[in-house]
């Protein structure tokens, strides 16, 4: 594995709240409550200086805002921290990604001119008017593209990213269209990787009524983690051979909690509601891989360990050969593993928040 003066991009969470309700975001349990393992958290201007301090920073190719549950924009210091590196490190490039439904017009205007000159807003925008609020539920689709706009308007570089599902997948070259009328830089589309068991999402709103279904869009590879996934799911960790991402691209994830983790997939497991379905098997063997990862690693927590000294830790240099080689971590295998039969390898476009 790397070493600390060999990182060369940090995934941040800064906040983990939203003002959305994607059904199926991690946040969000089955009954449309918020996930009761998630405690609302975000960094200060102070964390992000003591964590991304200068030597660090320019060390850096880049660094991006998302993370696992929440949005940044809801973080009321994005714009500082943004300022921050513009001036510290002036040639980072600086990625966001956001639902794009909060703030003011004025406030997106100010980011486009707080952020160093290489960088790129991504926009979550699931299809057009009549569909967009279907999976991005919570938002509007006129307010979203009302702040991609002023953005764009102040120099800001803004990136259209179009999640595919069956209700939108028809209008994916309007929304392309569109975007590159309206000065988007870029148009990305992805498929969700988040069918888990049945090939439907049931959305249900906060009172716990059931209002629609969204389902995979019709050409997606594997529409879903069916049940017989599920159940080979040991010989699927068999045949597998791990091809890490954060290893490849000497990356590290840091949640809104100041706690590092090697990836954002890792750092979902701990705050996964384990449900009594057939997946509940593999989510238990998952958190009892991650607290066995926890327990080698030690405090993980930036604003009492610095991360230097994890990362160079004998711990961490060397725990791979077993989770990759011996003991495969499922989370890895999901992610970052390809193999004759891993059908866990058809889920590499991550759905993005």
């Amino acid at each position: 594995m790397f070493k600390f003066n060999e990182i060369k991009q940090v995934h941040l969470e800064i906040s983990n709240n939203c003002q959305a309700s994607c059904p199926m975001c991690s946040r969000n349990i089955d009954s449309g409550k918020e996930n009761p393992l998630i405690k609302i958290n975000e960094w200060t201007f102070e964390d992000f200086k003591t964590i991304m301090y200068p030597e660090f920073l320019k060390q850096l190719h880049s660094f991006y805002f998302c993370g696992t549950f929440g949005d940044p924009m809801l973080n009321n210091d994005l714009i500082k921290m943004c300022a921050y590196a513009k001036i510290t490190a002036p040639t980072v490039h600086v990625a966001v990604h956001t639902n794009g439904g909060a703030r003011t017009t004025d406030w997106w205007q100010k980011l486009a001119q707080a952020l160093p000159s290489d960088h790129i807003v991504v926009f979550a925008l699931d299809g057009l008017e009549d569909t967009h609020h279907l999976y991005r539920v919570g938002t509007k689709f006129e307010t979203v593209l009302k702040n991609a706009q002023a953005f764009i308007a102040a120099g800001g570089n803004a990136e259209w990213c179009f999640i595919r599902f069956k209700h939108n997948e028809h209008q994916v070259e309007d929304a392309r269209r569109m975007a590159d009328e309206l000065g988007f830089a870029r148009f990305t589309l992805k498929n969700s990787s988040r069918f888990i068991i049945e090939p439907r999402q049931a959305v249900v709103d906060r009172a716990g009524n059931l209002t629609h279904y969204v389902e995979p869009a019709s050409d997606t590879p594997l529409k879903f983690i069916d049940r017989k996934v599920i159940q080979a799911y040991k010989e699927i960790l068999a045949d597998s051979t791990i091809h890490c991402k954060a290893q490849h691209e000497n990356e590290v994830y840091i949640d809104a909690y100041k706690d590092f983790y090697p990836c954002c997939w890792m750092a979902n497991i701990p705050y996964t509601v384990i449900s009594d379905d057939e997946a509940a098997g593999v989510r238990n063997e998952m958190k009892r891989q991650h607290d066995d990862m926890s327990s080698r690693l030690g405090t993980v927590n930036l604003i009492e360990r610095p991360l230097q000294d994890i990362i160079d830790s004998e711990a961490f240099q060397t725990m791979w050969d077993d989770y990759w080689y011996k003991e495969k971590m499922i989370v890895c295998a999901r992610s970052c593993g390809v193999g004759p039969t891993n059908t866990f390898a058809k889920f590499k476009d991550q759905e993005v928040k």
